[in-house]
């Protein structure tokens, strides 16, 4: 009498049992203050959320590619919520994307930097700097007025012994970056549903260049370095090199003053407890929106 015997082959690990299983590798990475169940359940909804995700993990490669951007969001201590950071795909392989709202936060954890801005200027917008005496952009905008098409984006950083660092970029030179970008569409105001994240992070890429070296400041730059992932070639290759200003250490302006402090207040604490709602997201990229993306009038405060 044959008898027959249980199968002994394993079926595949889901999506999920393998993010589960690489829980220890996670928890090594992450900085202490991140419990590792915390940061799975952001991988296990960011993967639900992003399309492409489960079709480039139908292979091995597509698999490792997964793994490998969940461990690079946890060195850098960011969690893929589509704020901080998220998950995007690119020719069949995953990649992790840091968000401004992450960079800012390593910025505010960096040591040396005590605020760090980064702001769209429209072409109604009041705005001026001269580099020989304001040590900040001196940008006026009328938040809720009809303030013209985007024409340029600035970073100001404020660093912990007083100096200021600035730097302006032009639609030109974001427009030549992203033309050498994976995501070049992104950038384009006319087509771009969040451009105003991507015009903010390049020119933080750009400015962290000239940020005074230091051991504390060692995270915040790995994050930021991890824009250029995004891109095939060298970031400077979209405009000068030189920064708009060297760091200095004059009085601060009342340019400088308005800069806002990357240190959450508390009302903006008790919003971020209460508010425990899915925001809405780009499918594709894994962005979250901060206004309705089927609205085409821009909100007061996009792109602060």
């Amino acid at each position: 009498m044959t008898q027959n015997l249980p199968s002994t082959e394993k079926k595949p690990l889901t999506l999920r049992e393998r993010i589960e299983n690489a829980g220890p590798e996670f928890k090594k990475a992450l900085p202490g203050h991140i419990p590792v169940e915390k940061f799975i359940r952001t991988v296990q909804t960011a993967i639900t959320m992003t399309a492409g995700i489960a079709d480039a993990c139908n292979t091995p490669a597509g698999i490792q590619s997964l793994m490998t951007a969940c461990t690079k969001a946890a060195t850098d201590g960011l969690i893929l919520d589509g704020r901080e950071a998220a998950l995007v795909t690119f020719k069949g392989q995953v990649q992790y994307m840091p968000m401004v709202a992450g960079l800012m936060k390593k910025a505010r954890n960096s040591g040396d930097i005590s605020a760090i801005t980064a702001e769209i200027v429209y072409k109604d917008d009041p705005f001026s700097y001269n580099p020989a005496t304001d040590d900040a952009p001196d940008h006026r905008p009328d938040w809720f007025g009809n303030r013209g098409e985007p024409v340029g984006v600035y970073s100001v950083c404020r660093l912990k012994d007083g100096s200021t660092v600035v730097e302006i970029m032009s639609r030109k030179q974001v427009m030549n970056i992203a033309s050498q970008s994976r995501n070049s569409g992104q950038y384009d105001p006319n087509n771009g549903k969040n451009y105003g994240e991507w015009w903010r992070k390049t020119v933080i890429r750009r400015i962290s260049k000239y940020l005074p070296s230091s051991s504390d400041k060692d995270d915040f730059m790995r994050a930021v370095e991890r824009i250029d992932d995004g891109f095939d070639f060298d970031a400077t290759n979209g405009g000068p090199t030189e920064p708009t200003t060297q760091p200095t250490g004059k009085t601060r302006g009342a340019g400088a003053a308005k800069l806002k402090d990357v240190t959450p207040t508390q009302k903006q604490a008790e919003h971020h407890q209460t508010d425990q709602r899915q925001p809405d997201h780009d499918p594709e990229t894994g962005e979250v929106y901060d206004y309705d993306p089927e609205d085409s009038a821009r909100q007061p405060g996009d792109d602060i």
